[in-house]
């Protein structure tokens, strides 16, 4: 029998004043198989990045006082350069929602909209943002497409103001639920 482990994650969710706060609990769990192959792949990348650090700490060895301060000073500005772009990175992610968001674009596209720089970003949104109304209006025409427009279960496809088809219930009914098609198809009688 396999042993389970459990792993619970609370995710707390902030709602407008007036309402509780809703706290919900997830619960994943884990048999002992499954844990151990995550335990060995994390043990496998320590070991990876251990060896690194070994290998770089016997290669700064070998290097005079001058060499070693160059070296740990370009591995610091690499590391500082890699930061700086992962900073610009995530702010260039929070323009992009927030510039989805005020044209009320699904803001779960902000990461394939994301450029090299703001200007792109923008121009991203740009296509984005055609696309996705054409795309809207394709689909709204698909569903429309062959349906006769109805107004409360009567169809307008009979004008009951006409002579042929002239109806006085049909005409209230119509009167009652909707009085401008109503009025335009009183006017097309005329």
């Amino acid at each position: 029998m396999a042993d389970v482990i459990k792993d619970e994650n609370i995710d707390t969710t902030e709602t407008v004043v007036d309402e509780p706060i809703v706290e919900t609990v997830v619960e994943k769990t884990f048999t002992q198989d499954e844990m151990n192959v995550i335990i060995a792949d994390r043990i496998k990348r320590e070991k990876k990045n251990a060896e690194i650090e070994k290998e770089e700490a016997k290669r700064l060895a070998k290097m005079s006082e001058s060499e070693r301060k160059t070296a740990e000073f370009e591995i610091e500005k690499a590391n500082f350069a890699e930061e700086r772009k992962l900073y610009q990175r995530e702010k260039l992610e929070l323009q992009v929602v927030k510039e989805l968001s005020t044209k009320s674009l699904p803001t779960e596209f902000s990461k394939y909209l994301i450029g090299e720089d703001a200007e792109t970003c923008m121009t991203n949104i740009k296509e984005f943002e055609t696309k996705w109304q054409q795309a809207m209006a394709a689909a709204i025409d698909i569903k429309l497409r062959g349906k006769t427009p109805s107004n409360g279960g009567q169809s307008i496809s009979v004008n009951p103001y006409k002579k042929e088809s002239y109806s006085l219930t049909q005409q209230s009914i119509m009167e009652k639920n909707d009085p401008t098609l109503a009025a335009q198809l009183r006017a097309a009688t005329k």
